[in-house]
């Protein structure tokens, strides 16, 4: 039986996680970043999903002011289609409440329907758009947001762990 675990990144994650972002993006976040969030970011909570042991996933949030931004939420190629990524979006809201907001916010390129729709299945609304945000082609960023309760808190030990049949 194989197992998808959900757990806080720690430093030894990011070798992984950068070649996630290489293999995921144009523009990928640098290894840099990622340790900067993971290490040195005090409004940071990065989580990282593991198949079996192996990186498959993370995502990266901010805490300011009681509200959590979702800067970056990223399955590997090899893995999409499983649910990973609404899980990791599952555990980030659930660490959100538990760390107190009261709402998380995002943007997301406007041609990105599968992300959008992710969201959306999670409650986010859309709240407005950011023309030509995105430098690299000045591409429009969708603003969402999705209040969080605290009954959407997460609970036990911090990590979660799914039986990988049941996704």
């Amino acid at each position: 039986m194989s197992v998808l675990k959900i757990r806080p990144a720690k430093i030894y994650d990011v070798p992984a996680l950068a070649r996630i972002e290489m293999d995921s993006f144009v523009h990928p976040w640098s290894a840099e970043e990622i340790t900067r969030d993971i290490v040195r970011n005090e409004k940071a909570f990065v989580a990282v999903a593991e198949l079996d042991g192996e990186a498959v996933g993370y995502a990266d949030m901010w805490i300011v002011a009681g509200e959590a931004q979702l800067y970056n939420i990223v399955t590997d190629p090899r893995y999409r289609g499983r649910g990973i990524g609404q899980l990791l979006l599952k555990y980030m809201t659930q660490t959100a409440a538990r760390l107190g907001c009261n709402v998380m916010t995002l943007e997301v390129r406007r041609s990105n329907e599968p992300a959008i729709s992710l969201y959306r299945k999670d409650g986010f609304r859309d709240t407005g758009i950011r023309r030509g945000y995105y430098t690299d082609n000045h591409e429009d960023a969708v603003l969402m947001d999705r209040d969080i309760s605290p009954d959407d808190a997460i609970e036990g030990t911090g990590d979660l762990e799914v039986d990988v049949d049941t996704i």
